[in-house]
């Protein structure tokens, strides 16, 4: 068993697989995949792409740094330290995330922004995940199909 090749990596980290089974008590059945999580806000992807969904924040198995460049950002907006891609950056914005190049800013999954250069608390995008909140868990970590 210790010699068992892991399925998930999470933030360029391999998760054993007895680690996955606890995190998916609140993130939902995970795939295998490469994967990247942003442990304060619950966004999720496939390792070069931009955000797939959002699970809860702060589930301890997956607790490693996000690399900036895990999503194929190339806006120069940046949240909780993940280069926003211009997909990332057009649905956020609708919220009301300032699209300001070379920003840094902190979200929550409640919604709060804050600036991380100032500790402003910006306006709130609203509830980002109103579901998961509700229900406690995520619906799961999968790799789509056109990402295969």
């Amino acid at each position: 068993m210790h010699n068992e090749k892991p399925n998930v990596f999470i933030n360029g980290k391999p998760i054993p697989d007895r680690l996955v089974k606890r995190a998916e008590k609140l993130a939902g059945p995970i795939q295998p995949g490469d994967y990247w999580y942003d442990v304060q806000a619950g966004f999720w992807g496939v390792t070069g792409q931009p955000c797939a969904g959002i699970i809860p924040p702060s589930i301890e198995e997956f607790n490693y740094p996000m690399p900036e460049n895990c999503a194929a950002g190339n806006t120069g907006v940046f949240v909780n330290g993940r280069e926003l891609h211009q997909k990332d950056l057009d649905r956020l914005s609708t919220r009301g995330l300032p699209i300001t190049r070379q920003k840094f800013y902190s979200v929550k999954v409640s919604g709060r922004v804050f600036d991380e250069d100032t500790g402003e608390e910006l306006d709130r995008l609203g509830r980002l995940a109103p579901t998961v909140e509700k229900a406690k868990r995520g619906f799961g970590m999968k790799v789509p199909r056109k990402a295969l």
